[in-house]
């Protein structure tokens, strides 16, 4: 299977990022992973301003919805505003330790999310991401 070019972590908790970056390593499906601790650090990286400027447009974005500066739900208002060439190929999924029922609802009602998956990242779940991204052939928040 082709691999995802570039993932995007944006979590504030670096051995949660370095737990998620292994898995999606050893899994091999994917050329480049990047981390950021929070949306700020996100919308640079997708502008590709600052230490970015030569990275490349993320293909998965994996969220956390609980950070400093600007969280899960602040980053998806900004990020809407985005022109579409910057966020055309780019899927959202929610990874989170957040298990509060308004939260998968308020999740489920946003267009821009693709799936909602509950922290640490597994092989299983990266696997039918990757599925998705390729093939774009079901709604990935109904998989997981």
């Amino acid at each position: 299977m082709k691999k995802i070019n570039c993932v995007l972590l944006v979590d504030d908790s670096a051995s949660t990022n370095f737990y998620n970056k292994k898995i999606i390593e050893t899994s091999g499906k994917v050329e480049h992973i990047f981390e950021v601790a929070n949306g700020l650090e996100a919308l640079e990286f997708i502008h590709q301003k600052g230490r970015f400027n030569h990275y490349p447009s993320p293909d998965i974005i994996f969220l956390d919805i609980n950070m400093p500066k600007m969280d899960g739900f602040e980053f998806l208002e900004q990020y809407a505003k985005l022109a579409k060439q910057k966020t055309a190929h780019s899927i959202i999924v929610f990874l989170t330790t957040s298990n509060w029922s308004k939260d998968k609802m308020k999740a489920a009602e946003n267009d821009l999310i693709h799936g909602f998956i509950e922290k640490p990242l597994k092989e299983k779940d990266l696997k039918k991401l990757c599925n998705y991204y390729h093939n774009n052939d079901t709604h990935l928040y109904n998989l997981i």
